[in-house]
């Protein structure tokens, strides 16, 4: 019975909105890679929103052959992959006349014995009595945003402030997990990807930074009194990307939203449920709350850059309105470059211990050994290594041959069996190999580990150096100084999902201190 209601309120809903979803590119003009920009509610985590801005979302518009205007996408945040029609009026806007289908999902269905049924979601205008914490549409007479449209430039109008927005709807009823805009803009894109000059020279820096201690080379292009710097950011997508430094005396200054290219948040970490393309660039800020309109190097007699401001990476254009700490971002505090030339190789760095401590399982059935240590990819001397030639050995007790790690016991390494583990490996969850800046922490699950020894191995033109070994005894008590009462615990399968609570057979339990063990209940 209530599917039969839900297929007419799905034929009611249909008959009103406007039309079908626009899914094919309509017929005329088609402006890609626009600059969009919005106040709106913003997605955080998979279902959660706040108020806040979207910033530099990749946009695009078509100026139809029918004298209309489309826009892709055009709920900030959703893609939605449709189009929205905005009509020319005769004062020369152009409106979006609402109701109009945008998406269909597959979140209906009311009864727990049915399977989710596909909706129709419609973008309407929306009103709020109660400061945003609901919606209710407004009158059909109103149901309509209108836009100015100048220089290639389209602006929405009648609506700045949060009280009144456009949204997703399904049956009058705001969607708030699919967000709302109550201000946008959608314009060119002012910047392009730096470029340095075929008759640059070429040289190396090394970078390093405060949150990022291990240094590592990237490579430089020298113009009379411009550096142009590639690779300062990790990500992938941003690996071969330019930014520039201009040399001012003795000192040099790097401007502020210097273009990198297009990116999505999954670029910079595992999972987001926002999949959008952001236009992103390299921001200069004062501090963690303040953005600052250079990046300022001071120069050295070696030639030494180095700044106590912070770089990073921006969704859109960094301002004072458009300041994140999300995991979505690359951050460099005190910023040091150093120029590279090669030095006679030696041994590297001996590492250096934070803890190695022993806990017991709840039944007492396995030990699990956490081995934390700092790592940096230099020398006896101090000069660089690169740490795609390095690894480590650990040696367990008083064994002289390298401890072989098996997938039979760390499930999420990516080789069958390690024995050398390069420097700046990690297995899949960052968990019994993790890697925390220049920390590693390994984790053993063998008993009667009385003593560990790590040794830093770096090979180059056929030779291997060998470091000074760290060697340590393990923490017994089993509850050790670094185990607290603090410390909390979460549940994941083999597999790696989170589970509430153990089951049956194989369990991996995280603790907060950075330990990881495995239990088997029975």
């Amino acid at each position: 019975m209530k599917r039969t209601l839900f297929s007419i309120c799905a034929l009611v809903l249909s008959l009103t909105a406007s039309a079908q979803i626009i899914k094919d590119t309509p017929k005329g003009k088609l402006i890609e890679n626009l600059y969009r920009s919005s106040k709106s509610w913003v997605k955080k985590g998979w279902t959660g929103i706040q108020a806040g801005r979207y910033e530099g979302l990749v946009s695009k518009i078509v100026i139809g052959e029918d004298g209309c205007i489309y826009i892709y996408n055009p709920l900030s945040g959703l893609d939605s992959k449709s189009w929205l029609k905005l009509e020319r009026q005769t004062d020369g806007k152009y409106r979006a006349m609402l109701p109009q289908a945008i998406l269909t999902d597959d979140y209906g269905g009311d009864d727990e014995e049915e399977e989710s049924s596909e909706r129709t979601i419609t973008l309407n205008r929306m009103v709020s009595t109660d400061n945003g914490k609901s919606y209710e549409p407004v009158g059909t007479a109103f149901n309509y945003v209108d836009f100015t449209w100048e220089n290639n430039k389209l602006v929405m109008k009648g609506m700045g402030q949060k009280a009144q927005i456009w949204a997703a709807a399904y049956e009058n009823s705001w969607q708030n997990n699919y967000g709302g805009d109550w201000t946008l803009t959608i314009e060119p894109l002012g910047e392009q990807l730096i470029t340095p000059p075929s008759t640059a020279t070429k040289s190396q820096y090394i970078v390093s930074s405060k949150s990022e201690p291990s240094p590592r080379i990237v490579e430089a292009m020298t113009d009379n009194n411009d550096i142009y710097i590639k690779g300062l950011f990790k990500a992938e997508k941003l690996a071969n990307v330019w930014v520039k430094l201009t040399k001012q005396g003795d000192k040099a200054v790097m401007s502020t939203n210097q273009y990198l290219g297009i990116t999505q948040k999954t670029d910079f970490k595992k999972y987001d449920a926002d999949k959008s393309e952001y236009h992103t660039f390299a921001a200069a800020f004062e501090n963690e709350e303040k953005t600052a309109e250079n990046l300022e190097f001071s120069i050295d007699a070696t030639g030494k850059l180095t700044t106590s401001k912070i770089l990073r990476t921006s969704l859109g254009k960094a301002s004072n309105e458009n300041i994140t700490g999300e995991d979505y971002i690359e951050s460099y505090e005190n910023l040091v470059l150093t120029p590279y030339s090669q030095q006679a190789v030696a041994n590297p760095k001996t590492p250096t211990l934070h803890y190695c401590s022993a806990s017991l399982s709840y039944d007492y059935s396995i030990t699990t050994t956490t081995l934390a240590f700092y790592v940096d990819n230099v020398d006896v001397n101090g000069n660089y290594l690169n740490p795609e030639k390095m690894y480590y050995n650990v040696y367990v007790n008083d064994s002289a041959t390298p401890y072989i790690f098996k997938k039979s016991q760390f499930v999420y390494m990516d080789e069958n069996e390690m024995t050398n583990i390069p420097f700046n490996y990690k297995d899949r969850l960052n968990s019994d190999f993790k890697i925390d800046k220049n920390e590693r922490f390994v984790h053993f699950y063998d008993n009667g580990i009385r003593t560990l020894k790590v040794v830093m191995v770096y090979e180059d033109g056929g030779k291997k150096y060998s470091s000074e070994p760290l060697s340590t005894a393990i923490t017994t008590g089993i509850e050790s100084a670094n185990f607290n009462k603090t410390t909390t615990e979460k549940y994941y399968t083999v597999d790696g999902r989170q589970i509430q609570k153990l089951q049956k057979g194989l369990n991996i339990i995280k603790s907060s201190n950075g330990t990881t063990r495995k239990v088997v209940v029975k």
